[in-house]
């Protein structure tokens, strides 16, 4: 048996957008080159239906998911979906690791679904070692919460560990009675995320409608509210008119109502030629951070916003909303940015404010962030931790 054969789950997995596990899939892969880890993919979905095995990315990648959508709408209709569906994940799951279940060393998770309580359960009734990685703004990290008495138990064992993405989801852990918990902030790609002035204006025309006699904001992220693009909005109607704003990312079915009002607002606001809003995802992020003045960071919740890091690793400075234990943790006031509360004047302030600090500042924020938060320092951690579960010897 291979000494690291790892069970990767995330709750959503490429072609399905999530953070968390965009995170996991490239995560892996640097994981199983540096140092030969490996590992199978097992995801839900709620964009897709009906169980798949599919690759993505040279990733052998199992899905499953119920055949049928369960509505949003509160109804009879969707409590019995749902209930079925849950039913559909734990049968399914159990099928896939019951005979698979030697084969693997440990079990790292990514999100909240009943595939991730179901094995999270199984790998500690067979005593198997287990991470579970807190991604998102949450209010119980014990998921599912209807067997929260269960996964505190688990979570309480030694050959657990919990690994907190910010200051916020650790105190949160340890509220719940969590054994070992990792806080670290997300791994930023140092071969993608570093300063590069030079090429600042050959990018912005090459992606961009803007010109290097504009100001250029952005603000790549999914087009949904708790993004908050709307409020940018508001603050760039108060800027002068030579300040511009880039606006892109993945648009879901069910947010098309959401960027049919930011089309309105960008209109009804005569906005429309100082805004270049694009849908889809994003391959190049670092690209267009690399030819903006400022990253803007408005999101109403947030595990973390590991776009804050990238972009000062860019050397791009933040203009953020203030999020307890999260923000206040990961910029450093005049030297990467600045977090404020969400009014539109202030933050008109201080966008113009954030322009001034001096280039050689913000070279060495960029490596201030490097030092803290690159691949190969959170790899390096992670195979260690791996390590240190796998062999039973657990020493953080």
């Amino acid at each position: 048996m291979n000494k690291h054969k790892i069970l990767v789950i995330s709750s959503k997995y490429q072609p399905e957008y999530s953070g968390s596990g965009f995170r996991a899939h490239n995560t892996y892969k640097r994981l199983k080159k540096k140092y030969n880890l490996d590992f199978d993919v097992l995801t839900n979905s709620t964009l897709y239906q009906g169980n798949e095995r599919y690759e993505y990315d040279g990733v052998e990648v199992s899905r499953i998911s119920p055949p049928f959508k369960i509505p949003k709408k509160k109804s009879l209709w969707k409590s019995i979906l749902t209930l079925l569906g849950i039913f559909w994940e734990i049968f399914y799951s159990w099928k896939f690791i019951r005979k698979k279940i030697d084969d693997y060393n440990l079990l790292h998770t990514f999100g909240n679904t009943w595939t991730i309580g179901f094995l999270s359960w199984y790998f500690s009734k067979r005593n198997k070692p287990i991470i579970r990685e807190l991604c998102n703004d949450m209010s119980n990290p014990l998921y599912p919460i209807q067997i929260e008495n269960y996964m505190r138990r688990i979570f309480e064992k030694e050959n657990t560990l919990i690994v907190s993405i910010s200051k916020k989801l650790e105190i949160l852990a340890r509220k719940f009675g969590a054994k070992s918990i990792w806080q670290r902030p997300n791994p930023v790609d140092e071969k993608k995320f570093f300063v590069d002035f030079k090429k600042k204006y050959f990018l912005r025309n090459k992606l961009t409608k803007f010109n290097q006699d504009d100001i250029v904001l952005n603000l790549v992220a999914n087009f949904i509210d708790r993004k908050n693009q709307l409020f940018v909005l508001d603050v760039l109607s108060l800027l002068p008119k030579n300040f511009k704003l880039i606006l892109a990312g993945p648009l879901k079915t069910e947010n098309n109502a959401y960027f049919q009002n930011l089309l309105d607002k960008i209109n009804n606001l005569n906005l429309d030629a100082r805004v270049d809003i694009q849908n889809g995802f994003i391959h190049n992020f670092d690209e267009y951070l690399k030819c903006s003045d400022v990253f803007l960071f408005p999101s109403k919740a947030e595990g973390l916003g590991t776009p804050i890091l990238e972009s000062q690793a860019c050397g791009v400075p933040v203009v953020s909303n203030y999020l307890k234990d999260i923000t206040d943790s990961i910029i450093r006031t005049n030297k990467g940015g600045c977090y404020l509360k969400l009014d539109a004047n202030i933050w008109a302030e201080q966008i113009q404010k954030v322009l001034e600090i001096p280039k050689e500042v913000l070279i060495h924020n960029a490596k201030y962030i490097n030092d803290m938060c690159s691949t190969k320092i959170i790899d390096t951690e992670y195979y260690k931790r791996i390590n240190l579960l796998t062999n039973n010897k657990i020493k953080y």
